[in-house]
């Protein structure tokens, strides 16, 4: 990569320019610290939220923290570094676009709930967990990983030794839908943290022994959710991460792991033992090739057509919020988050979107300026682009265990730049 000066007499790109920011050692300081662990470790405890209204134990420590942070003057005004101007009017547009079509639509309580959702987790959110020093940034992704680490063993223990079905963690067909409640959405979590994972041990912020341990764990818990979808994403998260930073190591240690995983799905005494499932929702089309057997596929390729053809009539103005399923023939939203903010927003909801997309990719290539930057830019990489095909089969993404693992794999490229050239010095200096 060209790493010459922009003007000239400049010295080389070798290390982002340290930025200047407050930093107090003060109790409140450190209490602000420990309500922001504590948004990230309820983030994907969905189950903890308030009757009637999508407020959450997640939401309730955001909202001291972000308190907090205004008594301490810590207050991120860039919280995204460079991508914050993109973010920041790719979520005005969205949100702005929605409002104005849920108004025209007659929907305009609805509107306004929604917006409130998406304005919640993708603009308070990114100032409560974003700009932060690189010690705190990695305590805040050990502590998002830990609670994501408990929901699986809390699911191993309701499904494979209570057998509990029907219940609020598990489906009736004995999927797991854990503390987030919803079986597809917990396993494209549990998938969301696997480049995050694999950037930490890269980044030797987390130990590969750790790592190893972790690993077998995230894709037994995928397995549990009998999710198609999540398999996937955890497959292409980890071919982003090994593709990005390929070392001979690396490729055998990828190819070994998936042949012994191929290996053990056609061993009968390892298939034997697999959650049911997953045997019965994904083995069956993986064996067959048949995409139509594999889960609900032909269903929500209808409603994908249907959501297509009801989209030309959605150019400027949508259907209002929450409205595609009073149109749609199935009378269910779309599972397919461009689609259904086409839908409810217009297309230039769904522009704004794109735009804000835009911003998280931005803070995340620009360390790419300079060395050492490799490992903080495919963390945020891995998992944005993995966001960006997961949505492909979800419905709307405000929930916050969908923004936090987003919000965090970006926070290492903004520590980048924000801690200066004594980056990894510093992180290893408070290891030892």
């Amino acid at each position: 990569m060209d790493q010459s000066p922009s003007f000239p007499g400049a010295p080389p790109l070798v290390a982002p320019p340290v930025r200047a920011v407050q930093r107090t050692g003060s109790a409140a300081r450190r209490f602000e610290f420990v309500l922001a662990c504590g948004v990230v470790f309820f983030a994907p405890m969905n189950v903890l939220r308030v009757p009637g209204f999508y407020f959450t134990a997640s939401d309730a420590f955001a909202c001291l923290c972000l308190g907090f942070m205004f008594l301490n003057r810590s207050l991120h005004l860039k919280p995204l570094g460079p991508g914050t101007a993109y973010w920041l009017l790719g979520v005005s547009l969205m949100i702005g676009s929605l409002l104005t079509s849920s108004l025209l639509a007659g929907v305009v309580d609805r509107g306004l709930i929604l917006s409130m959702q998406y304005l919640f987790a993708y603009f308070v959110l990114p100032i409560v967990l974003l700009g932060r020093p690189w010690p705190e940034t990695t305590i805040l992704m050990k502590v998002f990983i830990g609670s994501v680490v408990l929901m699986i063993l809390h699911g191993i223990y309701v499904v494979d030794i209570v057998g509990e079905t029907n219940t609020t963690f598990v489906s009736g067909s004995g999927r797991l839908m854990g503390f987030i409640e919803r079986d597809n959405e917990c396993g494209a979590l549990i998938a969301l943290t696997v480049p995050m994972i694999l950037s930490m041990t890269a980044m030797r912020t987390l130990h590969p022994l750790i790592t190893l341990a972790i690993l077998p764990l995230i894709t037994y818990g995928i397995m549990l959710t009998g999710s198609n979808t999540a398999l996937y994403a955890m497959f292409y998260g980890m071919g982003v991460f090994f593709i990005a930073t390929i070392t001979p190591q690396r490729a055998a240690i990828g190819i070994t792991a998936v042949l012994l995983m191929w290996s053990g799905l056609n061993t009968p005494v390892v298939r034997d033992h697999l959650p049911a499932a997953f045997q019965k929702r994904v083995l069956t089309g993986l064996e067959s090739g048949n995409l139509s057997e594999a889960g609900t596929f032909d269903d929500r390729m209808q409603l994908i057509h249907e959501a297509t053809h009801f989209a030309g009539d959605a150019l400027v103005v949508g259907y209002g919020a929450d409205q595609y399923r009073e149109i749609s023939h199935w009378h269910t939203p779309v599972h397919n988050l461009y689609l259904l903010i086409w839908n409810e927003g217009g297309l230039f909801s769904l522009i704004g979107f794109l735009i804000m997309l835009t911003g998280g990719f931005i803070a995340v290539a620009f360390p790419l300026r300079y060395r050492d930057s490799r490992e903080v830019f495919v963390c945020g990489f891995a998992t944005l682009s993995l966001f960006a095909v997961l949505i492909n089969a979800v419905p709307h993404v405000y929930g916050r265990f969908w923004a936090v693992p987003i919000l965090l794999s970006i926070g290492p490229s903004v520590a980048f730049l924000n801690d200066g050239p004594n980056w990894r010095r510093k992180k290893r200096t408070r290891r030892s």
